[in-house]
């Protein structure tokens, strides 16, 4: 009971309860219970760092739990765009016509950052389909020159829309859908990870 007292902070009525209790003097009670409160404190002290650690871990693991499943959304999101090219890029081959093309020229422009600069290269090619001619600007840059001026390339050519083309080359079909479906599942599988990592210690 007198512990109870002197945990609740009733350090007074502990040393009545002491008086009563054992009868003794209001001063050999007052030294018991201060005795006694000292030997509490270190007890409570503990018991708050431990709830503070579980607390902070419980907190720990709801962030990163969260940060798990914004991970697994970014590259499920990654990956669902890259398949919606993959099949449009087959859709659009399945009625397409194949045009010869030239490379004309390239547009350039400074890619910059905090350490350090690049120049990058678009192409843009020219072609002709049915008696008219049109121009076509690279989607896809590269801080090197893919092809040389003059070169021909395959180009597949909208029937309905001959404005709307796809060059026939690994860097403006693939290059795209590829490394969205590399990062993709990069993300998800760091977002999988951290999650139940997380959620097995929460």
């Amino acid at each position: 009971h007198a512990i109870d007292l002197i945990e609740m902070g009733e350090k007074l009525e502990a040393v009545r309860y002491f008086q009563e209790v054992l009868a003794i003097d209001a001063e050999q009670a007052l030294l018991l219970a201060e005795k006694l409160e000292q030997e509490i404190e270190p007890e409570l002290d503990l018991q708050g760092l431990q709830q503070k650690g579980e607390e902070m871990k419980r907190s720990g693991a709801k962030v990163g739990r969260l940060v798990g499943l914004i991970f697994m959304s970014i590259g499920m999101v990654m990956l669902a765009v890259a398949g919606y090219l993959i099949y449009a890029h087959q859709q659009f081959e399945k009625n397409a016509v194949g045009v010869k093309g030239t490379v004309v020229e390239f547009q350039s422009y400074i890619s910059s950052n905090d350490n350090s600069s690049t120049t990058m290269y678009t192409p843009v090619f020219e072609y002709a389909y049915e008696g008219k001619n049109y121009t076509y600007v690279s989607t896809s840059s590269s801080n090197v020159k893919e092809y040389a001026v003059g070169e021909p390339v395959a180009i597949l050519v909208d029937p309905e829309n001959p404005d709307d083309v796809l060059v026939n080359s690994f860097m403006e079909k693939w290059f795209v859908p590829t490394l969205l479906g590399f990062m993709g599942t990069l993300f998800t599988g760091l977002g999988y990870v951290a999650y139940a990592v997380f959620g097995k210690k929460s």
